[in-house]
């Protein structure tokens, strides 16, 4: 069986980002390892297409994303092939100015951009129903909001909202996938660009057609990270 090393050793959203990547290469007959740190396993860990390997602690660099792409990159001897996709490294980026970081993801695995909207991972549907249980129980209808970032941030809503608000935040002992349930039941759904939005469209094609994107802190003018076309963008500020 032909190996491939995916290089992109976080953060969480570009983990999800480039799932669907490892996901095309699998189903092609490659195994695909992917070297990313502890933290990141809970999630790595869930895509059975994927053979993740822990990189260590050690730091290389003041910047972490560039310390573990240097270290991954120590690990590319012995593959078929090399898809080194992060965007900071020893490298300079390969992102053109017509393209965003997604595209150039993509363009660079030599994956068609539409896989981005087919995230696969082992679904834990016990887990799945807790979360749910916990967070909407018995309401039939209601609204899934994710509106902070991990720079605590924290984006508007619109004032009209009228149904039962469903914050999704971050409960011990569950991850973003666990989520899955939640979402694609919501009738309305409202979502700053995080990594939580990255799941989220992922599987956009599942969701309500409810779905709005809110402003990120630091960008105005109706301007957004993501190219996507699949979210209403009636409040970008």
């Amino acid at each position: 069986m032909k190996k491939v090393l995916l290089i992109q050793p976080g953060a969480f959203g570009d983990i999800i980002v480039c799932a669907p990547i490892a996901k095309w290469y699998a189903d092609k007959g490659y195994e695909v390892f992917w070297p990313v740190r502890e933290k990141f396993m809970s999630h790595v860990r869930e895509f059975k297409y994927v053979t993740p390997i822990i990189l260590g602690e050690e730091v290389l660099d003041k910047d972490w994303l560039k310390s573990d792409v240097m270290k991954a990159l120590t690990l590319q001897g012995g593959y078929d092939k090399v898809l080194n996709l992060a965007d900071r490294g020893p490298h300079s980026t390969a992102e053109r100015a017509s393209e965003n970081f997604e595209q150039c993801k993509y363009r660079l695995a030599e994956v068609p951009f539409t896989e981005k909207h087919n995230l696969a991972w082992d679904r834990n549907e016990e887990r799945e129903d807790a979360i749910y249980e916990r967070y909407v129980g018995s309401k039939k209808e209601y609204i899934f909001v994710h509106n902070s970032s991990s720079h605590n941030e924290t984006a508007e809503l619109p004032k009209h909202l009228n149904k039962p608000i469903i914050y999704c935040d971050d409960p011990k002992g569950y991850n973003i996938f666990d989520w899955y349930k939640v979402a694609t039941n919501a009738s309305e759904i409202y979502c700053t660009e995080s990594s939580v939005w990255v799941f989220l469209d992922g599987i956009v094609h599942e969701l309500t057609k409810e779905r709005f994107l809110l402003s990120r802190q630091g960008l105005t003018g109706g301007k957004h990270y993501t190219i996507s076309t699949h979210w209403k963008k009636d409040y970008l500020k």
